[in-house]
């Protein structure tokens, strides 16, 4: 999918029947946001402006661009081997090109990959060649590579010994290699560090209740990260991970599927945000999932699927910090929409689902002073979707209209 602009930059009155204000967690009736350029100059209701053309999209409403937190954009659902061992880095990276734009027409205008399977810096070299105009796609945000213990989530468990196959991940044991593995992503461009704290489901051999690395390992990744000014994640299932990493005071935590009393407690303490990734495990264990699985990564999509909806509730009604974040790549790009009913049936109001995806993300990624809300000042990513979303979340799949810093990118009336 290569998409083109339907309108430059300009001036533009994009008016609809509501909007939201989530900054404020408001519905603002009449919703009409004034851009001029690439930044939003007036939000409100019933304004107009001399000069501008007027985008009338009637019964919509007006939202920020969306932001997706685990986007996985060389990832697909079909078999495997094929995407990580069948693809060079140059391929990999032109798929994600594609599916960034699957993405960017979804209405998701800001994207975080937190690592992906390529053993090159490729998601790196999409993010500026992105940033510099040379394709339209989502606002990304990159940690290159999947940091991960010997036999853990990153590892090629499941070919033979002597092959001496890599994983998808980089092999990082002990203090000292987790310093230079830290050191080396940033080196080359990361934003984010992002290390496997916890066995993971698409892996073999592995359990995803089981911590991986030590106490010592995952505090010096958050040390060294916070040190050299980048922010850390981790992929967590399992209680024990969860609270090590946030002992270690991470910036948010990856599925959180086990996470218990204490962890939860430490993380709305310290503001450490929970990406939850709920619709996947849905996903793994349908019928017609392309992705020839083994019996073991279905068998753990199930157990991982038993704890995931109840601890996600918790974590709601706690008031534990929440970022949307989808794992897409696992289940088709456009559709970043599907975790949205998943939190909502856990409990959690629409406009707070909402907010985890707009001003609660940006506030996470550090960004909020540039995007994640209609506010005067900020990039003008707007989008609106059929109908009203907080009566029924999911119309934020009927997306009309997507405005990418300003240039439209979809627009249907």
């Amino acid at each position: 999918m290569m998409i083109s602009a339907l309108r430059e930059k300009g001036s533009f009155a994009i008016r609809a029947a509501r909007g939201i204000d989530v900054q404020n967690g408001k519905v603002v009736p009449d919703a009409v946001a004034i851009v001029d350029g690439d930044r939003i100059l007036e939000f409100g209701s019933g304004l107009s402006r001399k000069g501008t053309t007027v985008i009338d999209l009637g019964d919509a409403t007006l939202l920020p661009g969306l932001h997706d937190n685990h986007c996985h954009l060389m990832l697909e659902p079909i078999d495997v081997t094929t995407v990580v061992y069948r693809r060079s880095s140059a391929a990999k990276t032109l798929a994600a090109l594609d599916n960034a734009q699957k993405t960017l027409h979804a209405g998701f205008t800001t994207v975080r990959d937190p690592g992906d399977c390529d053993w090159q810096f490729g998601t790196i070299d999409l993010r500026r060649f992105l940033a510099a105009t040379r394709a339209l796609g989502p606002r990304l945000l990159v940690a290159p590579h999947y940091l991960s213990i010997t036999g853990g989530h990153g590892d090629a468990n499941d070919f033979a010994c002597d092959l001496c196959m890599r994983g998808i991940g980089k092999i990082v044991d002990g203090v000292d290699a987790m310093r230079q593995a830290v050191r080396e992503e940033i080196k080359f461009g990361a934003d984010w560090i992002k290390l496997f704290a916890s066995g993971g489901v698409l892996s073999m051999g592995d359990d995803p209740s089981h911590s991986h690395y030590t106490r010592e390992e995952i505090r010096v990744a958050a040390e060294e990260a916070h040190r050299l000014g980048k922010r850390i994640t981790a992929h967590a299932h399992g209680a024990e991970a969860v609270r090590w990493c946030a002992e270690a005071d991470f910036d948010s935590i990856e599925h959180c599927t086990m996470i218990d009393e204490e962890g939860r407690r430490a993380m709305k303490e310290k503001g450490i945000y929970c990406v939850p990734t709920l619709y996947v495990l849905d996903f793994l264990q349908l019928p017609e999932n392309p992705m020839n699985l083994d019996a073991s990564i279905i068998g753990k999509a199930r157990d991982m699927r038993s704890f995931q909806r109840d601890r996600f509730a918790r974590i709601v009604e706690e008031g534990v910090p929440v970022a949307y974040g989808t794992d897409i790549g696992v289940f088709p790009h456009g559709e970043n929409w599907r975790d949205f009913p998943c939190m909502v049936e856990c409990g959690m109001d629409p406009m707070e689902a909402i907010r985890s995806a707009t001003w609660n993300s940006a506030r996470m990624n550090g960004i909020e002073a540039e995007v994640g809300a209609l506010a005067p000042g900020l990039k003008a990513d707007v989008i609106a979707v059929e109908g009203d979303p907080l009566a029924d979340v999911t119309r934020l799949a009927e997306v009309r209209f997507v405005m990418r810093d300003g240039t439209v990118v979809r627009e249907e009336r």
